[in-house]
């Protein structure tokens, strides 16, 4: 039997403390000080109080946030490569953290006296500087969580608490700055800006210090990554990843364009700064309630289709904000956020689900694996999605004649507001509705996919293997008899017996210890599951985790083939499937009914009937969905045994003698 899942659980034996816990989220808090700012405020600032036209702050922030893809690609293939006494990860983000609060303040402190270009010059300098430092502290901050554990539960934990921190940094920033937006003609309002930037920017240093001083990097790299050159040769031949990066642009574009103008939207159309406040809660309240609903929607619909209703959703919640009535029932407002949160957590979670598809189909295409590369393609498409949404929000806004600083706009002004956070976003994400129509990894062809790279690996690693002596592979139901059955035939055929790697009583600690964690974190793990995906950055460590998927596969799969080379009798390890194709190897199963294998393992392992019945439905269950999720098969299909016993009805000795004739027979000349 396959042995990665245990392996995974068994990497780390305490849980993971509490304050190593915080200590990580502490450091997204001090991310999304710098990402929200820019994101959410950094257009308002632009106009508002430095001065800076619509159509051109637009087009600074598309043209920075395109760099910021291109920072993406640098940072991911630089960072993580030299390891120091701090880790390979850690010092990005202690020492990153101070150029990139330089570079968050020089953006928010244009000084009065600049004239118009150089004005301008001063943003997208300070823009372009802050996007690449921005990229060197929040790539291996993402990886981190994949080298601090590699324990499920304690990594849900890890992303819970940074996804909670994620989305209670951008309500604890709309009431901090929008207040600063109600009336931005007010006398040292540029100071003010600057020292509230400044204290922010001193917050987020210490909390990226206490980051690096609360975590610990235990776990290596678990791949060799790609160069960009590799990259972009897998990239051309993966038509999946492909569609899915077009449809990002499409669907970034529309979040963005409404993000741009989410101040305008709260100032000119609900009536005030301060309701920003009420409209970030009501997002972030829609993004959980989506969060526990997404994994069941992709059950059911498959990923594709899961896709196209979140995006039916998102479309209905910009319709909602293009139809709200101006500042009078503001209701609406915060319905269509709500539903927004809803649409674009749930975009999100697809997104990044369907891009982990899409690693498998480049291996499958290509015989490159390469969870990173396709990783940081998609970032790089979703930057370019973010960066046109800024241009054409600004667009938008100056060719329908908005007024900065002005305490009222004019019925072309709100109208041009209403097209950037509603019509427009709702037809960009109609456009990327359409394009994943068109999506051609299926869950059908994925599954086959799949299938199809277990054998490959297995010919790799058994090559022209031919067993020169005996080989017999075991596969059991428990208590089927396959300890004393391989022993024995072991004996007769002259070869050595190797059992499973894990023992019941290994496979009942791990899940023993899984679900004390789980029972005793059972109110907080539920609540941080609802937080999970929120926060898209995250998902870098999901490219880690499947990189070791991966990795433990390939491993165990060479260790049987090596294995197999001598001889043997192999119980479980997934030997039936991974040397199914082996000249010399014949593949058996051991069954029974259950309440004869019950009893047999009472007496075998002299434990009670009851104890014995309980491991019986667990090994089963564990067992069989280990081989389904990482080698993809089913052990209980018949078609890939020559033999199958079932030992209650005969006699453990006799199942013995049946084997060794069968090989025998199959092989009369060994």
């Amino acid at each position: 039997m396959s042995a990665p899942a245990p392996q995974k659980a068994s990497v780390q034996s305490e849980q993971m403390s509490g304050g190593r816990v915080i200590s990580y989220a502490l450091g997204d808090v001090a991310n999304n000080v710098a990402f929200m700012m820019t994101s959410l405020f950094l257009m308002a600032y632009l106009t508002e109080i430095a001065g800076i036209s619509a159509g051109v702050a637009g087009t600074i922030y598309g043209i920075t946030k395109i760099w910021a893809g291109v920072s993406d690609l640098v940072a991911g293939n630089t960072v993580g490569r030299k390891q120091t006494r701090f880790g390979r990860l850690r010092p990005w983000v202690m020492f990153g953290s101070l150029p990139l609060a330089i570079a968050l303040v020089g953006l928010f402190s244009v000084p009065a006296g600049l004239s118009g270009t150089a004005a301008v010059v001063w943003v997208f300098l300070f823009d372009a500087f802050f996007q690449l430092a921005y990229s060197f502290v929040n790539i291996p901050y993402g990886s981190l969580s994949a080298a601090m554990t590699q324990d499920p539960i304690d990594r849900s934990r890890l992303s819970g608490a940074r996804a909670i921190a994620s989305s209670l940094t951008g309500v604890i920033l709309a009431i901090v700055l929008s207040p600063q937006f109600k009336d931005t003609t007010a006398d040292g309002i540029r100071l003010k800006f600057t020292i509230t930037t400044i204290v922010l920017a001193l917050v987020a240093i210490t909390l990226y210090y206490l980051c690096f001083r609360g975590t610990k990097e235990v776990i290596p790299p678990s791949a060799e990554r790609p160069t960009l050159a590799t990259t972009f040769k897998m990239v051309g031949k993966n038509s999946p990843l492909l569609v899915l990066c077009l449809a990002a642009i499409f669907t970034l574009t529309g979040m963005f364009t409404l993000m741009a103008v989410q101040m305008y939207y709260a100032r000119y159309v609900v009536g005030g700064a301060s309701f920003f406040i009420f409209m970030m809660i009501a997002s972030t309240l829609g993004t959980v309630l989506v969060a526990g609903f997404a994994p069941a929607i992709t059950r059911k619909m498959g990923k594709r289709n899961g896709y196209l209703l979140v995006a039916l959703i998102t479309m209905v919640a910009y319709a909602i904000l293009a139809l709200a009535p101006t500042g009078q029932i503001k209701i609406w407002a915060l319905v269509g956020f709500f539903v927004y949160g809803m649409g674009s957590g749930g975009t999100n979670a697809m997104i990044f689900s369907m891009q982990a598809d899409t690693v498998d189909y480049g291996e499958w295409k290509t015989n490159v694996r390469s969870e990173g590369g396709a990783y940081s393609i998609l970032s790089f498409s979703r930057k370019v999605g973010q960066g046109i949404g800024g241009f054409v929000a600004g667009g938008i806004l100056s060719a329908f004649a908005y007024v900065p600083k002005a305490p009222t706009q004019s019925a072309e002004a709100l109208q041009g507001i209403r097209l950037s956070a509603g019509w427009i976003p709702a037809a960009l994400s109609l456009v990327a509705a359409l394009i994943i129509f068109f999506y051609p990894l299926k869950a059908e062809k994925h599954k086959e996919i799949i299938s199809e790279l277990t054998e490959r690996r297995a010919k790799r690693a058994t090559g022209a293997l031919v067993a020169g002596r005996p080989l017999v592979t075991l596969n059991e139901q428990y208590g089927a008899g396959a300890t004393y059955v391989g022993t024995k035939v072991a004996e007769r055929l002259g070869v050595s017996y190797v059992g499973t790697r894990f023992s019941s009583q290994d496979l009942e600690a791990a899940e023993m210890a899984a679900t004390a964690r789980a029972e005793q974190d059972s109110n907080v793990i539920r609540f941080l599951h609802s937080f999970a995906r929120t926060e898209t950055d995250s998902d870098r460590a999901n490219a880690e985790d499947n990189a070791l998927d991966a990795e433990l596969v390939s491993q165990n799969i060479s260790e049987v083939a090596a294995m197999a080379a001598g001889g043997g009798v192999i119980t479980g390890r997934d030997a039936t499937v991974i040397l199914g194709d082996t000249e010399g190897a014949l593949h058996v199963r051991l069954v029974g009914p259950e309440d004869f294998r019950a009893q047999q393992a009472a007496q075998e392992f002299n434990i009670s009937r009851e104890v014995a019945a309980e491991r019986l439905a667990r090994e089963d269950r564990m067992r069989t969905e280990m081989s389904e999720r990482l080698m993809s098969w089913d052990p209980s299909d018949p078609t890939r045994y020559d033999l199958i016993v079932d030992t209650g009805k005969v006699s453990l000795d006799g199942a013995v003698d049946q084997i060794v004739a069968a090989y025998r027979a199959k092989y009369p000349k060994k």
